[in-house]
């Protein structure tokens, strides 16, 4: 029987379907503190990458948009908070 995915996992899974296998390659060393700027992040990027998450969210982005501070989502670990954090709105 397959291991459920963590929060953790389903992030990092849609952090690889938009970065690319440069990201997949370096599951090892991804960690809550790996920042995402470190990923190639970039401002439009993230946008995209909230717009990804709609499905773990389980809201449309517009719902949630209000509970969205870019500047407070730095690290991976910030952004799997986030991602808890709009799941329980």
């Amino acid at each position: 029987m397959p291991t459920p995915m963590t929060l953790f996992d389903e992030v990092f899974r849609v952090l690889v379907a938009m970065l690319g296998e440069d990201v997949a390659d370096r599951r090892d060393e991804l960690s809550a503190s790996t920042p995402l700027q470190s990923l190639g992040m970039d401002s439009m990027k993230y946008i995209n990458l909230l717009l990804s998450l709609e499905d773990i969210i389980g809201k449309e982005l517009d719902e949630v948009a209000e509970h969205i501070d870019l500047a407070e989502i730095t690290t991976v670990g910030d952004l799997v908070a986030l991602v808890e954090r709009l799941r329980a709105l």
